[in-house]
């Protein structure tokens, strides 16, 4: 495959990963544990999406078929994305103590991924393309920890 072929295919992957990421926002009150334990897996299949998305630009980036902008950006919004799932999710009172464990565990899975994704940027504003896949590993053990979530609660 040609590097223009390859630069279209890598955008037209990544537009598809991010408006899976355009899942609905789990705003307003959760009443009752099921009803929390719903919000909580819609912010972990957002969060899926973020994760995935990030260690496919960071694997292409490592292989020399993206750019350092393209890849610094994309790395970027992916990060701002999984905050702002992160944010809102927290902004959702949890109505019992069996749900303040479950957003505990939730959280953490969370907050980890977002560190993650911060040291996959700073790498590629840095200019460590080469090295982008190294950076990125430790975000597989981030969607297991989010494929095992949604597994259990979904």
């Amino acid at each position: 495959m040609r590097p223009r072929s390859m630069a279209k295919a890598l955008v037209a992957a990544c537009g598809v990963c991010s408006l899976a990421s355009c899942v609905a926002h789990p705003v307003g009150p959760a009443r009752t544990y099921s009803s929390y334990e719903g919000k909580a897996v819609t912010s972990a299949e957002a969060a899926q999406s973020s994760v995935a998305t990030v260690r496919l630009v960071a694997s292409t980036a490592a292989a020399g078929k993206a750019f350092g902008p393209y890849t610094v950006v994309s790395v970027s919004e992916q990060e701002e994305g999984l905050s702002a799932v992160e944010g809102t999710f927290a902004s959702i009172q949890p109505p019992d103590r069996r749900a303040d464990a479950l957003g505990d565990e939730l959280g953490a899975i969370l907050t980890s991924a977002i560190d993650h994704i911060a040291e996959v940027r700073i790498a590629a504003r840095r200019g460590d393309l080469d090295d982008l896949d190294r950076v990125a590993a430790p975000l597989r053990a981030d969607a297991a920890a989010l494929d095992a979530f949604v597994a259990r609660h979904g």
